[in-house]
């Protein structure tokens, strides 16, 4: 059986990849955690292979890599903080590029024949007034972007200079249970659990004007298996549902599953001093391989709303 790397492997997105490799039939299954102890991903991995390693550790990663020696890796594992970066720049750019680099020294050193597939972001291009496809313009606005658009280009290196067999794929928003507070739809579902249950009067808000593309983490999930099985190395591909919501409908749709009425007020302070207006997907490429959404949006947040009424 194949052995399968994820590094990050206790956040959001790796919890719903571990488990759904592993309804797949994968039991080979090896994760990365810097501080977390990866309660929820235990029931599908084996606590040997629950590696607590720091990235930007150089000799650890390496030992990582001889000792795991996967065939396939996802590479999950960054600081992902957009609001945060602006106030911690200097920490993400070091941290991003650190891990980065020691991993794919690593890999070429000891393991120059494992596939990678290497998780992105969107939040890498330029503003644009129409949906985004993989030649559009790249100009990230904050610190977080900034570091992974390196991340990035370190990857188009490794393969065109080491020959590594990497896939580069930039998902737009993914949305979910068990994503942490700071990202909007988390934030907004848990203040709503926490107004049902009368620990607070009303909600503030940010930035309700930003259109945005939204997709359930569980179809961006099966993007990036498919990527790992028909994805072209050296090649790049956005992940998104390719429609755009504004942030104010994402609101309304909660607000109407709630249990009661809510207020919301606007916090200057929730406004990041840089927000691109619109941020959607093209995503003909990944849909050419087969790819296709199949969750629908207000299902999606009605599963986030309950995960946080369940968690508040």
């Amino acid at each position: 059986m194949k052995s399968i790397l994820i590094t990050g492997g206790t956040g959001f997105v790796a919890s719903h990849l571990i488990e759904e490799l592993y309804n797949r039939g994968e039991r080979n299954l090896h994760i990365t955690s810097y501080r977390d102890d990866g309660e929820f991903v235990k029931k599908f991995v084996e606590d040997t292979n629950i590696h607590h390693v720091n990235l930007t550790d150089y000799e650890a990663t390496i030992d990582l890599i001889k000792k795991v020696k996967p065939d396939e890796i996802y590479h999950l594992a960054s600081i992902a903080s957009v609001g945060d970066s602006f106030e911690k720049r200097k920490f993400i750019l070091e941290m991003n590029m650190g891990l980065q680099l020691n991993l794919l020294e690593a890999v070429k050193a000891h393991s120059p024949k494992s596939k990678i597939l290497h998780i992105s972001t969107a939040l890498m291009y330029e503003n644009s007034k129409q949906a985004i496809n993989e030649k559009s313009a790249l100009g990230p606005d904050n610190p977080y972007a900034l570091s992974k658009l390196i991340q990035d280009m370190m990857v188009h290196t490794f393969v065109r200079s080491e020959k590594l067999n990497i896939i580069r794929v930039r998902p737009f928003n993914h949305i979910g249970e068990r994503q942490t507070l700071g990202f909007v739809v988390a934030d907004l579902a848990a203040a709503i659990a926490k107004a049902e249950k009368n620990q607070q009067d009303y909600i503030e808000v940010g930035n309700l004007e930003s259109i945005r593309d939204f997709s359930d983490v569980k179809d961006i999930v099966d993007a990036y298996i498919l990527l790992m099985e028909k994805g072209q190395s050296g090649d790049v591909y956005n992940a998104g549902s390719g429609k755009g919501y504004k942030i104010k409908e994402i609101l309304e749709i909660l607000l109407n599953l709630s249990k009661r009425r809510i207020e919301f007020k606007v916090d200057q302070n929730k406004i990041r001093p840089v927000d691109l207006p619109y941020l959607v997907c093209d995503n003909e490429k990944i849909s050419s391989l087969g790819w296709k959404p199949k969750h629908k949006l207000t299902e999606t947040l009605e599963r986030i709303l309950n995960y946080w009424r369940e968690n508040i």
